[in-house]
């Protein structure tokens, strides 16, 4: 069975929705065969009975009621559980709760190694037992305050790590989130349609093979397609709020061949220029 997560548990379980934060606890009593798992969002797993096996691309971690997991997004696994019953508590959340998070603590990590595991397995200690009991309190029990605590003690268990014999693979985690969104966020701020996007290579300092594949993991597609698309948003917003014909637009958003823009704007959008040209008229 294919599972995409957080959207299974949103289906199938009580899932409590707060913002940019999802929380469940997440009881599986049935034994079960593997399951291939994407992991949409990053996810904070608090085993509190049964114990489960996850196969990553390069590794493969045993999770039981003495461990916390910290997963990264993006990710396919495969699940298999190993008992009959398991029971978990579930943080899922996107990475502005991690960058809000080493805002707020004024947290560097210079000269940290990247984490290059999808995965961090982290020991409990008293201070997590009691947290994990404490959110479990505040599961059962709906309190006026219930968002505001929840992230609080999303944000307790981060703080508790810091702490832990873990803290080095959670900063350099932290710091790989911090670089990803960098790269990300310089790109869209400061792409232009004239500009060869690989150029961006030389601004990271990286190899344009380097380039491409980090481009290909933050944003889901090669940069030369991404690039492209832009072009046509240009386009389409072109062709619907001024008087360019066709040929001008095609100019203006970059592209020299006018017919690969028509079969490329028609692809991406099931009309074509002309077509938006005349309905706007």
């Amino acid at each position: 069975m294919k599972v995409i997560l957080p959207n299974f548990l949103e289906e199938n379980y009580r899932l409590n929705k707060l913002g940019n934060l999802s929380i469940c606890q997440y009881i599986q009593y049935e034994e079960q065969y593997k399951n291939e798992v994407f992991i949409s969002t990053n996810i904070l797993i608090f085993v509190i009975k049964g114990s489960k096996i996850l196969h990553f691309k390069d590794e493969k971690i045993i999770a039981n009621s003495k461990d916390i997991l910290f997963l990264k997004s993006g990710n396919y696994i495969m699940s298999e559980m190993v008992d009959d019953y398991y029971e978990a508590i579930l943080f899922m959340y996107d990475d502005t709760i991690l960058l809000d998070f080493i805002k707020k603590y004024n947290l560097h990590f210079d000269g940290k190694k990247l984490l290059e595991s999808n995965v961090c397995k982290i020991k409990k200690t008293l201070l997590f037992e009691t947290l994990q009991s404490s959110i479990l309190s505040y599961l059962k029990n709906t309190t006026f305050n219930q968002e505001s605590i929840i992230k609080l003690k999303l944000e307790e268990a981060f703080l508790n790590i810091l702490e832990s014999t873990s803290k080095e693979s959670f900063e350099a985690f932290l710091s790989s989130v911090l670089l990803n969104n960098f790269f990300k966020t310089k790109i869209e701020k400061e792409f232009d349609i004239d500009k060869n996007i690989l150029l961006f290579a030389k601004e990271f300092n990286i190899t344009d093979l380097a380039f491409r594949n980090k481009f290909k993991e933050t944003f889901g597609t090669t940069p030369k397609k991404w690039q492209n698309r832009k072009k046509l948003e240009k386009a389409k917003l072109l062709l619907e709020t001024t008087d360019y014909n066709v040929t001008q637009v095609c100019q203006q958003s970059g592209f020299d061949n006018i017919s690969w823009f028509i079969q490329a704007f028609k692809k991406e959008y099931k009309i074509t220029p002309k077509q938006i040209k005349n309905n706007k008229n």
